[in-house]
């Protein structure tokens, strides 16, 4: 059971499995359908956890089976019901402009059932059925390999899909990035056909898809590549607390827009929004008593279980999972203490502000939106901070460590982005900081390093963009990506008071922002992007197991992909394109840790004969500031 927020949360009771099961359950007649498809977590070389919603009280039938078993594996699950995750009155009442009052809803009652399956063989595909009443969803899913027989791994990270029912009649804000030599230039943001096609802020286009079509196209070049896992840093959903963002989340992703959840599993993070209780609370409480953060938090825990961490309040908030040479090291960056604000600094008495490209440390909290006292007070138990000596920081101490000693290759993930030039990228004592700043989590950045982390993936400042850090000038350092491109904002690089590109991010080495100008052009008559600019998308990370070589046993490419939308003369979706950026890097690496990026397969073989091991094989590029 977990010992989570006592208002809110019941516990589910698992089926461990590990053989045949001789029993059958008898299902009702009636018919019974599911809220939310099987999806999986917590994915292993002998198995992967099992969680799907029903609106009945009706226990399922799992069935797997193999050419290689004799007969199926058979589980049944044991229904659970979640008042937490009911409509509210506001969710109830709500309306939409542009949608049917309510068309969004589903029905009011929610029974959760999970099934942990283990006993399997590893990197073995296995197919699946879930038989609920009189309804059967069939899927499959890969086991993870072992550490030491593997070949070639597949994993996306995206963040930031924010979804709400909303996303289905809203184009965002498109923020105009560089334009290319020889490009024409953008549509007028307020007389044009696209202005009055999409839609305009006054001063600023529109974006050509909706978050919802954007969003379901990303997910479908993301399932046609198969990958073996996802990885979301946070922001699933615009509002934990807010339910229909929930339906809406999973009609994506194990429902009825598509299901790749049913067949590879999702390692999420807890991001900002998912802090966050959108009508019922926002950062404060309700009309019916609900405070904001823990309600969004709770639902979290309701949808996502965690392996065990060793910290049973901290549950589901961080955890690491490895997927045979690979570590993943998830966080929880949500609450660093202590508690900082912006009102802070500035005042009589108090530490100055700081402007422009100043920076005096990275601060020591990423949120000025509640406290740990506030929290507390409406019962809740599991924030978890992240600053030094705290039982998260000394926890990825020992997992760092561990996953070095066996050679792992390690990524990290967590939601706010500590390096960036976008809307996040500031201290909370910057004049113009969010209040949400990721800087705090920079404070990890000596222990990425020393322990020869590959990459650390977040989001939060909805932008693409990628850093590197080396603080001892060795050649030897980390990259840190920002993938918050999934399927909301399109933001760009901040910009000075006279519009000019601020640049605080030193680290920066690319963003789509900035570095995949935009080339428009006119055709049948009407201006049209034809390759370039910022668009909905994710990052895919390919690990090639080398057979050869005294230091390095594996390369890891890491590729930015854009779904890149074709127009016809209308502005009407013809399709939409997987574009690979400019941004694609390669890695070597090492069992003490990641060789930099190499950009020619003759200098790959080199450094394997020479047995150079950690050293820089291209120099980066920097911006100068």
């Amino acid at each position: 059971m977990k010992n989570m927020q006592n208002k809110y949360l019941f516990s589910v009771s698992a089926a461990l499995a590990t053989s045949v099961s001789l029993s059958f359950i008898t299902v009702s007649a009636q018919a019974a359908t599911f809220r939310v498809n099987p999806y999986l977590q917590q994915p292993s070389s002998d198995g992967v956890y099992f969680t799907w919603f029903t609106e009945e009280d009706i226990a399922g039938t799992l069935s797997i089976t193999n050419p290689e078993l004799s007969s199926p594996l058979t589980f049944d699950s044991t229904p659970t019901f979640e008042p937490l995750l009911s409509y509210t009155n506001a969710e109830k009442t709500q309306e939409i402009s542009g949608l049917e009052t309510g068309s969004w809803l589903l029905g009011d009652t929610n029974y959760k059932h999970t099934i942990d399956v283990r006993g399997l063989l590893p990197d073995t595909t296995y197919q699946y059925s879930v038989t609920v009443g009189d309804s059967t969803f069939d899927s499959s899913f890969k086991t993870a390999p072992t550490r030491d027989s593997w070949s070639n791994i597949r994993f996306v990270a995206l963040s930031d899909s924010e979804t709400e029912p909303l996303g289905r009649v809203t184009n965002r804000d498109w923020q105009q990035g560089a334009l290319a030599n020889g490009s024409s230039d953008r549509p007028d943001p307020v007389d044009s056909r696209w202005a009055e096609t999409f839609g305009t802020t006054g001063s600023r286009l529109l974006y050509a898809l909706t978050e919802t079509e954007g969003y379901k196209r990303n997910l479908e070049v993301i399932n046609s590549r198969e990958p073996d896992f996802l990885m979301m840093p946070g922001d699933l959903v615009q509002g934990g607390g807010y339910q229909p963002g929930w339906d809406e989340f999973f009609r994506h992703n194990a429902g009825e827009l598509d299901s790749g959840l049913s067949s590879y599993p999702i390692l999420p993070a807890l991001g900002n929004w998912e802090n966050f209780g959108a009508l019922n609370g926002g950062y404060g409480t309700d009309a019916e008593g609900r405070f904001g953060p823990l309600f969004g938090r709770s639902k979290y825990h309701v949808y996502f279980d965690g392996l065990d961490n060793g910290t049973p309040e901290h549950q589901d908030n961080y955890y690491r999972t490895d997927y045979g040479p690979i570590t993943i090291i998830t966080l929880d960056s949500s609450n660093g203490e202590p508690d900082d604000r912006r009102s802070n600094y500035g005042g009589e008495g108090q530490p100055p502000q700081i402007s422009g490209r100043d920076y005096t440390g990275p601060g020591t909290d990423t949120q000025e939106n509640f406290t740990r006292e506030q929290y507390e007070a409406e019962g809740g138990t599991d924030l978890a901070d992240f600053n030094p000596g705290s039982t998260q920081w000394n926890w990825a101490i020992e997992q760092l460590r561990d996953a070095r000693e066996q050679g792992q290759i390690i990524f990290v993930q967590f939601h706010h982005v500590p390096y960036s030039d976008g809307t996040h990228g500031l201290p909370m004592n910057h004049v113009d900081s969010s209040g949400q700043g990721g800087t705090p989590m920079r404070q990890y950045h000596p222990l990425f390093e020393e322990y020869g982390v590959s990459a650390v993936l977040s989001g939060h400042s909805e932008m693409f963009e990628r850093s590197f850090v080396d603080e001892n000038g060795d050649g030897i350092g980390v990259h840190y990506y920002d993938v918050g491109v999934a399927g909301d904002g399109l933001r760009g690089e901040n910009r000075d008071a006279e519009g000019n590109l601020l640049n605080y991010n030193r680290f920066n080495q690319w963003t789509a922002d900035q570095d995949e100008p935009e080339f428009w052009q006119e055709v049948d008559g009407v201006p049209q992007l034809l390759r370039g600019g910022k668009h909905y998308g994710h990052l895919e990370i390919n690990v090639e197991r080398l057979e050869s070589g005294k230091n390095a046993f594996a390369k890891v490419t890491l590729t930015p992909v854009q779904v890149f939308p074709v127009l016809d003369s209308s502005y009407n979706l013809l399709r939409t394109e997987r574009r690979i950026l400019g941004d694609e890097i390669t890695l070597l690496a090492s069992a003490d840790g990641p060789v930099q990026p190499v950009s020619e397969p003759g200098i790959v073989t080199g450094l394997l004969v020479l047995g150079l091991g950690s050293v820089s094989i291209k120099s980066l590029k920097r911006k100068t500031v």
